[in-house]
């Protein structure tokens, strides 16, 4: 018989006998009770144990005086409790043994004054050895308002992968830390993708062939996961996503796509897995209630992988696989279906969000940061979900605007066309604002906001860059008092040829150069400059400059035109003499003489041509 089991109603009346007369002092106490022990064929703990617990009984030993207390001193404890903490793994394995950090403690001057054992009782009692404080940490229960108000998504590397058509299974003799090699010859490793809905506990499963965590692989599970498909009831975009650091989770596309969505996504600190609880209780599930079942029925690819785990989901949220209760059970101890608790989504419509077309998410996967440039206090975007350039206004933040200032720009989804403008500020931090795209224009195409011709001018709101100009206008023309003086004034003044800054130096204005010339020059030292002896420059430069002949037709022009000037002829005859009498061509300053000697009929007849 357990000594924890319920005993027969006679064993437990000859306990209330036996401690009766134990109480009444009517023999030894130990005596009664090992003869006790004997008759039933127990130990004499055993039946201590029973009498402890069936009748209430108790040594009647008092609590020493000094329970407690021990002459080993406080920051010896601490010390030691703490450098085992401080060398523990986060597995709990201790890496430094009670004898070194004993050793440790005395070299620092720490009195150690008890054996090994008697430390190590000492931290069990105060509870302060290193196994107490990994588990130290104490972690509330956290609860979501509605459906698709948190969720949780986890990557994972899976157990399967694929190598020549066929399912493997990493097993634990072939893949450990001690046979790496083993892994590096899967390439094209399984990730198993779980969501967790943190409402109503539903999951999602997909799994992706790839060599580790990739943004593509991610980005293809949000548009799974969160879009609508066919036999899973859950879908939608979250209020919060909780994940871990993963390089993929913090790529600039995912945030972008994240954000633009009004997805608050946090991660959790290194080693605090239990941040997302339920995810990962979702992946033990997956592990023992689906992929078990692949050594039994094995599947080839991952298409038929992702297939079976379609089934299985919509088979496990809805309760419906039989002998198995794959309800969830919370604090109120009353098993529920997954997806009944899902569907109460229906008293909050507005929380359900549909996931934007894939063209709209790889806008944010591959577009870089946008900025566009403020003209009259507006800006031009394509807009991904709207699919058009539209005109957003933003004079509601004019006094932080310039003419031409770069803005940083965001698309957000959800929003009609929305943008988030970040506007640069010196001296503090950026100004985040969202803007809307103007929608009412009239007949002509143009804002319907817009003022109305009539008559009256409409000054538009000041800019930061306005208000500088005329805070500048204003110092140099508005006189000693410091007159406010308008851009259109200023111009006026500029265009007169208004003195600026006539109100300085009592009336007098600004000196600019006649302070000039009056400063003492320091004495500097020269040697004695030589005299240039050079030849003459305009012969040298004489002797120095070569013409470029004239080509035969160049000559021919100049040449004909001082004939024709002179009532002469020009002929081809005269040509072929030119181009024989001159074979390189003629120097321009020989020109003048060729016409003159034409002119005169002194031109021979063209030379024999030599055979």
């Amino acid at each position: 018989m357990d000594i924890m089991a319920d005993l027969s109603p006679d064993l437990v009346k000859s306990l209330f006998a036996l401690k009766e007369s134990i109480d009444a002092g009517r023999g030894d106490r130990i005596t009664q009770v090992h003869a006790f022990a004997a008759l039933h064929g127990k130990s004499p703990a055993t039946i201590y144990t029973w009498l402890k617990r069936h009748t209430g009984y108790g040594a009647g030993r008092k609590k020493r005086a000094d329970a407690g207390r021990t002459k080993v001193p406080d920051e010896t404890l601490t010390f030691i409790a703490a450098a085992q903490r401080e060398d523990t793994r986060a597995n709990g394995k201790m890496i430094l043994p009670m004898g070194e950090a004993m050793n440790i403690a005395d070299a620092n001057g720490l009195t150690v004054n008890v054996s090994a054992a008697h430390l190590s009782r000492l931290l069990r009692q105060r509870r302060m050895d290193a196994k107490t404080m990994i588990a130290a940490r104490n972690t509330g229960e956290m609860r979501s308002l509605y459906p698709n108000h948190i969720h949780q998504i986890d990557p994972s590397l899976c157990v399967l992968y694929y190598m020549h058509g066929k399912q493997q299974m990493m097993r634990e003799e072939e893949f450990n830390k001690n046979k790496l090699a083993n892994y590096a010859k899967v390439k094209q490793k399984v990730w198993r993708y779980v969501r967790y809905e943190d409402a109503s506990g539903s999951l999602d499963l997909r799994y992706f062939e790839a060599e580790g965590e990739t943004q593509e692989s991610l980005f293809e599970f949000l548009l799974w996961t969160w879009g609508r498909q066919e036999g899973r009831l859950s879908y939608g975009v979250p209020e919060i996503l909780l994940w871990d650091k993963g390089s993929a989770n913090t790529s600039h596309g995912i945030q972008s796509l994240l954000n633009a969505m009004g997805v608050d996504h946090r991660t959790h600190a290194a080693g605090h897995a239990w941040a997302k609880g339920g995810v990962e209780q979702g992946n033990n599930l997956i592990e023992t209630h689906f992929e078990s079942r692949l050594r039994f029925e094995p599947v080839s690819s991952i298409s038929e992988l992702n297939a079976a785990a379609a089934r299985w989901v919509r088979d496990w949220n809805a309760n419906c696989i039989k002998h198995v209760d794959a309800r969830i059970t919370r604090a109120s101890g009353l098993p529920m279906v997954r997806d009944d608790l899902w569907q109460k989504i229906l008293a909050h419509p507005e929380r359900l969000r549909e996931m934007p077309e894939r063209s709209v998410c790889q806008w944010f996967m591959t577009a870089r940061e946008q900025t566009r440039t403020v003209k009259n206090l507006k800006i031009s975007f394509a807009h991904p979900e709207i699919g058009r350039s539209a005109i957003y206004d933003l004079s509601a933040w004019a006094e932080f605007l310039g003419q031409n200032l770069p803005v940083k720009v965001t698309p957000l989804l959800f929003r009609e066309g929305a943008i988030r403008v970040e506007i640069e500020r010196l001296g503090s931090d950026a100004l985040v604002v969202e803007a809307a795209p103007t929608r009412e224009f009239d007949e002509y195409g143009r804002d319907a906001n817009a003022p109305v011709w009539d008559g009256t001018y409409h000054r538009a709101a000041d800019t930061a860059d306005e208000r500088m100009a005329k805070r500048l206008a204003s110092a140099a023309y508005g006189g000693a008092e410091g007159k406010n003086i308008g851009l259109t004034e200023a111009d006026r003044l500029r265009a007169k040829q208004t003195k600026p800054f006539a109100h300085l130096n009592d009336g007098k204005g600004v000196i600019a150069h006649s302070h000039l010339g009056k400063t003492e020059l320091p004495a500097r030292i020269l040697p004695e400059a030589r005299e240039l002896a050079t030849p003459d420059i305009a012969a040298a430069r004489a002797a120095r400059i070569e013409v470029a002949p004239l080509t035969h037709i160049e000559a021919a022009k100049q040449i004909k035109a001082r004939l024709v000037e002179a009532g002469g002829a020009w002929s081809a005859a005269s040509f072929l003499w030119l181009q024989q009498r001159y074979p390189d061509g003629v120097a321009p300053d020989a020109v003048a003489a060729i016409a003159d000697e034409l002119a005169a009929g002194r031109e021979a007849a063209p030379l024999a041509r030599v055979k």
